[in-house]
């Protein structure tokens, strides 16, 4: 009986594929009682070729975004439970164990965890992803890179939103609490997240790219105070640099209310890991962090309303 499908998508991650599939393969867990399926999206490096020595299955897909990739995965699997990992991602040895044991508890509800952080990590992703003196800080919503839950579940919900470039993970959360099933976070679910960006123009860009999920649920974003800042910041900056020869002053004033922006949201992730920044430059690069943040996603929403047009 197979107990558990994992479900990897795939594209150009030949750099981090083999220590996923590793970390899968040396589970404290029956090896019969899960199997590994990768999903390329398309690869033109090695990634097919490593995925293939290492997973069950290997099934290349090139077309259809992230969503459509991982309903693939699932549509094959075999086991009960699905679990959903990113490639550039990797579990500790007890993982498939705690999930088996949380999903014990309650089948109806989909569990995910959190990213830690690599033994080499930047001051970007050290300041980018804050931990407290109890751990790292959770995610709000389902995480890509560590979903498990009842196949039947996921079905019924009817899978990941396959027109989404992004942020399907946080759509299928959203969409699983409206059904009426619960979801859980949990630090007994984290995985080490090898792929963060670690330069400030690849976290820019990774802005950018995740503010493509804005163009397929515009309205229902309208609700979320980080969407709002996102879309507030980059209407201050455009006034901002607009008025800066016709009205100096409201330029002025306006750049300076776009500049405490980020400090807002500097404080709310100090706040979820319930600790203040234990320097001056761990609380300059958080803020600045947030301040490449709102202009990542800024950019990214301009080019969605403006694709509207």
């Amino acid at each position: 009986m197979i107990i558990f499908t994992i479900v990897i998508p795939c594209f150009n991650e030949a750099e981090h594929i083999g220590k996923c599939l590793s970390s899968l393969n040396n589970q404290n867990f029956p090896r019969n009682q899960f199997e590994i399926i990768v999903v390329d999206n398309g690869s033109e490096d090695a990634s097919v070729e490593i995925s293939q020595a290492s997973a069950d299955r290997t099934i290349v897909y090139p077309d259809g975004k992230v969503g459509a990739v991982r309903n693939k995965g699932a549509s094959e699997a075999k086991g009960q439970n699905l679990v959903f990992i990113d490639a550039d991602c990797t579990m500790d040895n007890d993982w498939l164990n705690r999930a088996l044991k949380l999903l014990s508890l309650n089948a109806n509800t989909a569990f995910g965890g959190g990213c830690l952080l690599p033994p080499d990590a930047s001051w970007i992703e050290k300041c980018w992803l804050l931990e407290g003196h109890e751990g790292n800080s959770l995610p709000r919503e389902l995480i890509g890179c560590s979903i498990v839950l009842n196949r039947d579940l996921f079905e019924e919900i009817g899978g990941f939103n396959e027109s989404m470039s992004s942020g399907e993970d946080s759509e299928l959360s959203r969409r699983l609490k409206i059904a009426g099933n619960s979801v859980s976070l949990s630090r007994a679910l984290n995985v080490v997240h090898w792929g963060n960006a670690k330069t400030q123009s690849a976290f820019i860009r990774r802005q950018i790219w995740h503010a493509k999920s804005y163009e397929s649920y515009l309205r229902n974003n309208m609700g979320d105070p980080v969407f709002l800042l996102a879309g507030l910041f980059a209407a201050l900056s455009t006034l901002g640099g607009f008025s800066l020869f016709l009205a100096p002053r409201v330029s002025i004033l306006a750049l300076m209310l776009a500049l405490i922006l980020p400090a807002i949201l500097t404080a709310k992730r100090f706040k979820r890991v319930s600790r203040l920044p234990c320097s001056l430059s761990e609380a300059v690069n958080s803020y600045y962090l947030d301040l490449l943040y709102l202009i990542g996603r800024s950019i990214g929403l301009s080019a969605v309303l403006l694709s509207r047009l």
